[in-house]
């Protein structure tokens, strides 16, 4: 169909198209057709007449007088075409009679460039309207949209003009609030300014808001695991309390069980990670220095307390981590043995200068630290032959490092490795709990000769090593652990002054059992990375003002970014409620920086376009048209990335849902100042522009002085074409809209990257069928990779980097023999009755624990109960899941079954049982009996795991030991929960009443479950932000074709960047968990700009055209947006909290694979088989949808 160059369609389509078969009605509707005609010439003579009266209209009527003049003649050359014609002489004559009262001074050239569209041959006669053959010729968005909402449209139906009444569409709510914006630009920026101000100083004052890192909730809770987990850990950690309940009542006046079961306890792993403000002189601790100069001390579970917060260095002798034992050196031999002695000395030398350590009175009658528990020492003890841990007998007998050296010969050196490895498995057996763990290890187990040894001296390959090597060792030192003390130790371990040897053959790092120089490090370097944001905001400020030209515009978006932080922290806190902030969310420093520059882009380049499109428009109708363009697009970019962090939000992890709602809200209000600050800025910078402000804060350009100079022509035109008579402006109106339109373009068309888009998109068109076989095997290799990826081992939370010496203390640490023991050969699980799996905390807050929650039909004083419970032992330590925890352990009940036993045999049996147990035999015992003689034996016997309150038994615990630790195996832990949790079905299945609520819990499946659920928040927020994307593809490309095509390239992002990590050797951590949501809220904004390129022109356009279309008009910005978040994720980098770099990481990964994705992936299906008519399927289901309606 032909269009009118207003762009409507013409009327006269409706009617017949073929002269010879309408001829009849052609002749009966001749002589109408001639009368209008008359009535229009005579109307053109009146508005001629017009111009010539108002000199002020000649400039906006004199296209229209041409136009007139034109269909004029043509109607007389086709009569065919009258009435299309006639139609459109009617349209010039209302809006003539209607539009008097509306023309203002601001838009008769508006007016004029509407008008006077009309092309005129050589010949003075107007040329026919043609379907431009060039899609750049067809009018554009904008064009399109101002004739729509300023140039009146003749209502018409089946083709015939029902009245001369002409309307205008309608503008949308959002431009209509635009062009409030540009009548009032400095009124809206203001009230934005100091409302968004005013908000931030509310957050930040009353927010309780500061930069500290917090390590601390990274378990999940509320699940079915963590539940049970929370209550055993409740009790246990209160046990020694609940149980001398009556003891403490007197003594504090603390009823144990109300406080436990009303008050929400502290969280065993808060914010503070149990540390308490030390109010005590230390020097006035005489137990303390009692306990450390009796040499009590040394091997005691003070000295590795952690509450204790004694300082200890952890050694590495080189070559460690070699496998081969002949490789490595071992801290036994000489020379090193020796510098580990200079350096201890030179240690104890300053803490004794700083007043860090516990003195004690030496021989010498000079009071001095006591020495550090090691290795040295333990040689100076076997080397003086005195094996006491007494201070006073060390500390006279102690030898010199010099004479240390000298005597410690080779024959000295080998007696004392087997007194070594005697201790050390003599540990182990009593570790293992039974006489069989010393097998297989260094023969049969002799007694050890050190007094209090601790296995904190040698490595866990120790034990097996051939030639015995000692590659890791300690040395613990007696410190004070007031807050003053251990500032002044982090600042001379800061400083270096702790000797750690010179790392050849030995070096050494310093620490507390507390882990205090770690947090007070991390603490410090959270600031030091923040000052990389600033890295990060010069990036953007640089990308942003060469981009718009102007540092206005820059200073806008610059404070849109930074506003959005503290307006998103008050939400987070005062509406949300959220009030643990973990350092995690300090990413979203980075987040916002790199993406929110992207929105000032879009905004900026939609208005330039505009302006570009609608040279003459007023400041009013471009903010009409092009703003809310520009919302829109933004809104549809911001939704999938806020969606992607939201939707990380399912993870019962604290932590993990804080940075996603704080993210997710940065993203949000980033969008929401872009429109509330940017948008009128842009007001206020295009009315400067158009009053010729020269001021270079509002603009400036890059171009060379060739292209200012064609500029200035251009502006000299304009200002010709005002200030002239309405006769010349009649001619130089329709020149100036045409070349700047003809510029436009080819400027567009031959600029530098338009240049190489175009020879890629050549290049990838010659080559598309081949590309697209390379990326179908690309992304299947890239998901065969990217399955790999594992679950980490550890539950450590890693801040700093492995090279970071606080770092490696905590690495080294884990390679001691004490720690390998404590884990143990396996772990215990508690197996409860009575209580209920509850967390009643605040889940998002650390320092929120829970209250204690009992089961209330929990009832063992039935005989069926008390018969089940004594059996309950024997059949679970028959199962292959399960053992006992040593073997003389006895279950509570079978304890209780015996002691009964004894009792009723014995002559003098206890007062406990005469007075409580009414003469029972054995279990069971009477229904009334049960409680007073179950509770009086506990107390006898010190049963700790049977609990009871107001004289009835509250919990029974029983301990087993499971095959598992924490670090086995993801799927070694699923099975041993599953097998454990099935067995336990069946028996609360056949359990009687009042005993069948039985659980088994331990940290071992806690930390198994809290891998597991963030594996499903990693498929769970996948899946919402993937759906979420393809709905706003779709909605931005209304084609199901290329949302499947979107989808396509999301996946590929997906795949390839874990496939990337995977190869860099990582798991699927805490932060890794979260990258799956992320790539895909971040990678989908890229194909959706391309996706509604490639649907821009309406009808069937071939698809190859499309595509390059897509690629060159969209390809610069895109550029754009990833260089900036590129350049952000380079900068980040540069962090040295690990969850920084890894974020940068994924960041990277993720606008690199993105990037790819758009430019390869999705352009190149589009290129081989995108549908010409993407919209067509859209179209025709929306047709019917109203039709039915």
């Amino acid at each position: 169909m032909n269009k009118s160059p207003t762009g409507k369609m013409d009327a006269a389509e409706a009617g017949p198209a073929n002269e010879e078969n309408g001829l009849s009605t052609m002749d009966a509707s001749a002589s109408l057709v001639q009368q209008q005609i008359d009535e229009l010439a005579q109307s053109i003579e009146e508005l001629q007449q017009k111009v010539q009266d108002e000199r002020e209209l000649a400039a906006s009527l004199c296209g229209s007088l041409k136009k007139a003049a034109s269909k004029i003649t043509v109607l007389e050359k086709e009569k065919e075409k009258w009435k299309q014609k006639s139609v459109k002489f009617e349209e010039v004559k209302d809006f003539k009679r209607d539009g008097n009262k509306e023309i203002n001074e601001e838009s008769k050239d508006v007016l004029g460039q509407s008008l006077c569209s009309f092309s005129v041959d050589s010949t003075g006669e107007p040329s026919r309207s043609k379907r431009p053959t060039n899609l750049l010729q067809r009018p554009s968005f904008y064009q399109e949209s101002f004739s729509e909402h300023f140039f009146p449209v003749h209502n018409q139906v089946d083709g015939e003009v029902t009245s001369s009444q002409h309307t205008r569409k309608k503008l949308s709510i959002p431009a209509r609030y635009a062009a409030s914006m540009a009548r009032r630009p400095c009124a809206h920026l203001s009230v934005a300014l100091v409302f968004s101000i005013l908000l931030s100083f509310v957050a930040f004052r009353f927010g309780e808001f500061k930069v500290e890192v917090n390590n601390a909730g990274w378990w999940s809770r509320g699940t079915k695991i963590s539940n049970r987990a929370t209550q055993e850990l409740l009790v246990s950690s209160n046990r020694e309390d609940l149980f001398f309940s009556d003891k403490v009542m007197k003594e504090t006046g603390r009823d144990v069980w109300v406080e436990l079961q009303t008050v929400t306890q502290p969280n065993w792993q808060g914010g503070n990670d149990g540390k308490e403000e030390n109010e005590e002189n230390d020097e006035d601790d005489s137990g303390t220095l009692a306990n450390v100069c009796s040499g009590k001390w040394y091997g005691s579970t003070k000295m590795m307390s952690r509450g204790e917060r004694h300082m200890y260095a952890v050694w590495k002798t080189k070559n460690a981590n070699s496998k081969n034992d002949g490789d490595v050196e071992s801290v036994l031999e000489e020379d090193i043995l020796y510098n580990l002695c200079k350096a201890e000395k030179e240690t104890l030398t300053i803490l004794e200068n700083t007043g860090s350590c516990y003195k004690c009175p030496s021989a010498n009658g000079v009071d001095e630290c006591i020495s550090p528990y090691s290795l040295v020492l333990l040689a100076r003890q076997y080397l003086a032959n005195n094996y006491t841990s007494e201070f006073t007998t060390i500390a006279a007998t102690s030898i010199p490092c010099d004479d240390l050296q000298t005597l410690w010969t080779p024959s000295a050196q080998l007696e004392f490795t087997t007194l070594l490895q005697t201790c050390v498995n003599r540990a182990l057996i009593f570790s293992s709990g039974n006489q069989t763990a010393g097998k297989n290890k260094l023969g049969d187990p002799d007694e050890c000769p050190f007094s209090r040894f601790m296995p904190t001296v040698v490595d866990d390959l120790f034990p097996g090593s051939n030639p015995p090597t000692v590659r890791y060792t300690s040395s613990f030192y007696s410190t004070k652990k007031s807050d003053f003390v251990l500032g002044q130790m982090y600042e001379d371990a800061e400083n270096k002054n702790y000797d750690g040897s010179d790392g050849n053959p030995l070096s050494g790092v310093y620490d507390t059992t507390e882990s205090d120089f770690y947090d007070f490090y991390s603490d410090s370097i959270v600031g030091r990375d923040m000052i990389l944001a600033v890295g990060s905001a010069g990036v953007t400020v640089i990308a942003m003002i060469i981009h718009t030209k102007s540092p206005f515009l820059t200073l806008m978006g610059l404070l849109q970014i930074i506003l959005s932080f503290p307006l998103a922290y008050f939400v987070y806190y005062f509406i949300a409620r959220l009030v643990f902030f973990p350092f995690l969310n300090f990413i979203g420093i980075f987040v916002v920086f790199a993406l929110g520059a992207d929105d000032v882009f879009v905004a900026v380049d939609k208005w330039k376009n505009a302006r570009h499109e609608l040279p003459y428009g007023t400041t009013e109708q471009v903010a009409a048209l092009a703003l809310p363009d520009a919302a829109y697009a933004m809104l549809l970019t911001s939704t999938t990335t806020a969606a992607a962090f939201f939707a990380t939000a399912i993870c019962p992890v604290g932590p993990i849902v804080c940075f996603a709602v704080f993210c997710g809200l940065l993203i949000t209000f980033d969008y929401l100042m872009n429109i509330f600050l940017v948008f009128p800025a842009l007001c206020l910078y295009d009315t400067w522009i158009l009053n010729g402000s020269k001021n270079k804060c509002v603009n400036f350009d890059w171009r060379c002085q060739k292209a200012i100079a064609d500029d200035s022509n251009t502006t000299d035109i304009k200002a010709s074409t005002r200030s002239s008579s309405p006769a010349s402006r009649n001619d130089n109106i329709e020149l100036t809209v045409t070349d700047i339109r003809h510029n436009s373009l080819e400027a567009e068309k031959h600029s530098l990257i338009h240049r190489i888009l175009s020879a890629y998109y050549s290049m990838l068109h010659k080559f598309r069928w081949f590309v697209l076989v390379i990326v179908i095997a690309a992304t299947i290799l890239c998901a065969v990779f990217a399955a790999q990826l594992t679950l980490p081992v550890s539950s450590e939370v890693a801040i700093l980097p492995d090279s970071n010496p606080y770092q490696k203390h905590r690495s080294w640490s884990e390679s001691l023999l004490s720690n390998v023991m404590a884990k143990g050969e396996g772990s215990e699980t508690s197996i409860i009755w009575g209580l209920t799996p509850a967390d009643t905390g605040n889940h998002l807050n650390p320092d929120s624990w829970t209250t204690l929650v009992l089961d209330k039909s929990f009832d063992p004083r039935s005989p069926r109960s008390q018969k089940y419970l004594l059996g309950f032992c024997d059949r679970i330590f028959e199962t292959n899941f399960a053992s006992k925890i040593s073997n003389n352990y006895v279950c509570p009940m079978n304890r209780f079954d015996k002691w009964l036993k004894e009792q009723s045999k014995s002559n003098a049996p206890s007062d406990a049982y005469l007075k409580n147990c009414d003469g029972a035999l054995s279990v069971p015992v009477g229904h009334e009996t049960f409680h007073p003689c179950m509770i009086a034996w506990t107390k006898e016997a010190n049963e700790t795991y049977v609990l009871e309150d107001k004289g009835e038994v509250k919990i029974i615990q029983i301990r087993s030991l499971s095959s598992v630790v924490y670090d086995s195996p993801f799927s070694d832990l699923k099975k041993d929960w599953n097998a454990f949790e099935d067995w336990l079905e069946t028996e609360r299945s056949a359990a009687p009443t009042g005993v069948n609520g039985v659980y088994s819990s331990s940290i071992e499946y806690w930390w198994f479950d809290t891998n597991g659920q963030m594996l499903k928040t990693a498929y769970g927020a996948a899946a919402i932000a993937l759906v979420c994307a393809a709905v706003v593809v779709f909605i931005s490309s209304r084609s199901f074709v290329l949302t499947f095509f979107a989808a396509i390239s999301i996946c590929y992002v997906l795949v390839a960047a874990t496939a990337c990590l995977v190869s860099l050797g990582w798991e699927l951590g805490f932060l890794e968990s979260i990258l799956f949501a992320i790539l895909i809220g971040i990678s989908c904004d890229f194909v959706i700009h391309f996706g509604h390129a490639y649907t821009m022109y309406p009808g069937s356009v071939n698809r190859h055209y499309r595509s390059q279309f897509a690629l060159t008009h969209m390809g610069p910005s895109i550029l754009a947006a990833a260089f900036t978040t590129f350049m952000a994720a380079v900068v980040m980098v540069f962090t040295e909290i690990t969850f920084f770099q890894k974020f940068a990481v994924i960041l990277f990964m993720t606008i690199v694979h993105s990037t790819l994705a758009s430019f390869v992936v999705f352009i190149v299906l589009c290129d081989c088989i995108g549908p010409s008519e993407p919209t067509k399927t859209y179209d025709r289901m929306r047709a019917k949808l109203s039709c039915s309606q």
